[in-house]
């Protein structure tokens, strides 16, 4: 097991390979759902979305603070980002995966159902 390291102190890599697994993350969900028991994909994948914007926000506070104490450092150089994934319904649910079936008629929710890979990121 990996030992933790508190957000504030992680590197501009650490947190690029954050933001590189929540965006597999997503885009698993995306194509084949996910097994929650109690939540729509829709949920889950929109939760993963908020984890690449507070992965990215803390890389932007980590970009001016090496900004701040390197002026003249020509090394620093921002990399291409990855739009956000595109927020989806709440009750948005992958059709045709192993776990499809787990919400149906639960508590009366209407669930909008997606194909598998509908959205990427």
């Amino acid at each position: 097991m990996a030992k933790y390291i508190p957000h504030e102190k992680m590197t501009v890599q650490q947190i690029q390979a954050e933001i590189d697994r929540e965006f597999q993350q997503w885009n698993n969900i995306a194509c084949s759902g996910c097994q929650d028991p109690s939540w729509p994909d829709g949920v889950n994948m929109n939760l993963v979305r908020n984890h690449i914007i507070y992965w990215y926000r803390l890389l932007d506070e980590k970009y001016v603070a090496n900004t701040q104490t390197s002026l003249f450092d020509s090394q620093i150089a921002e990399s291409p980002r990855r739009p956000v994934p595109p927020k989806v319904p709440d009750q948005y649910m992958v059709a045709e995966c192993t776990y499809s079936d787990r919400l149906n008629g639960r508590h009366g929710q209407t669930l909008v159902w997606g194909t598998k890979g509908e959205y990427q990121a």
